[in-house]
């Protein structure tokens, strides 16, 4: 299910299910938001803190809902990522949306929401920059750039093509992109909320992970079967573990006995330049080539 397009003065609510943020940050992010054109929204509350956790469970997962199915809502971002959502999930299957498709942009610890509105209600969603610090401080032209396409584009995104990537094994493939940040989707190994990879295109990238970590994590994938009928792997970024050689040989090390097409180095996920791309959409690998190609479009129009 596609989510519609935005409009200039459409209404976009900022949620906070994971980690606590910096409030300068968040209201910065939120400015540059304002200046694209659209009205943002969001609870008084967003603010608390539980600890490592950006109020309680109730609080977060009543947040989550109130935006879900405010039909005024046409697009729900986020205000961080780090740990919380796996707590609410659950109640998330227990409520059950009764809503149409919108924009769900986030990334990171948000890989969850978006694995699970996939998978239970076929939504197409999209894997991007959080609002506190990614549209602050650390905000680029290219980032900016790719999430108002996100947001406002109904036609097919534009073929992504990496000079910096690395093909690790040749080939091209065809199939539906998901995936997110790998410890995440390690996380949902082994409990209802599983990431179904079959006959997928899988996406992966993360941040403050060794690379024998990294090898680990991958290595848990192989072990799970979860990569047994994978087509092809893209992975975006790695930082803040490592160099980009040091993650190149883990994923070497890990995947061997990978048939399918595999490149790394995409600028998505928690680098400098975070992309926005669309995930549950049918795409086009080219190892070779480096690039990445969009078969449909993501949103319809109004």
């Amino acid at each position: 299910m596609k989510p519609c397009v935005l409009k200039p003065g459409d209404t976009i609510a900022i949620a906070a299910p994971s980690s606590p943020f910096d409030r300068e940050e968040f209201l910065k992010g939120v400015l540059v938001l304002q200046n694209m054109g659209f009205k943002v929204i969001y609870r008084d509350d967003i603010f608390e803190k539980n600890f490592y956790l950006a109020g309680s469970d109730e609080r977060r997962i009543d947040e989550l809902f109130d935006h879900l199915e405010n039909p005024a809502v046409k697009a729900l971002l986020f205000a961080r990522g780090g740990y919380g959502l796996l707590r609410i999930l659950p109640q998330i299957d227990y409520r059950s949306l009764q809503t149409k498709p919108k924009i769900i942009l986030g990334y990171s610890d948000i890989t969850l929401l978006l694995i699970h509105l996939y998978q239970k209600y076929g939504w197409i969603t999209f894997y991007g920059p959080v609002v506190a610090k990614d549209l602050s401080i650390n905000l680029n032209e290219a980032t900016q750039k790719s999430l108002y396409a996100a947001l406002t584009n109904s036609q097919k995104p534009e073929l992504l093509i990496s000079r910096q990537a690395h093909t690790i094994k040749s080939g091209q493939t065809e199939g539906v992109l998901v995936g997110g940040c790998l410890s995440l989707v390690c996380s949902s190994l082994g409990t209802s909320y599983e990431i179904n990879t079959d006959d997928k295109i899988l996406f992966l990238e993360d941040t403050n992970e060794k690379p024998y970590a990294v090898d680990r994590l991958l290595t848990q994938l192989v072990l799970a079967n979860k990569l047994k009928k994978v087509r092809g792997i893209v992975f975006g970024n790695f930082v803040n573990g490592a160099d980009t050689l040091a993650y190149l040989e883990a994923f070497k090390n890990a995947l061997h006995h990978f048939k399918g097409p595999i490149v790394y180095n995409f600028p998505i996920g928690h680098g400098e330049t975070k992309l926005t791309i669309p995930l549950g959409v049918k795409v086009s690998l080219d190892a070779d080539k480096k690039c990445l190609e969009f078969l449909e479009a993501p949103c319809l129009e109004k």
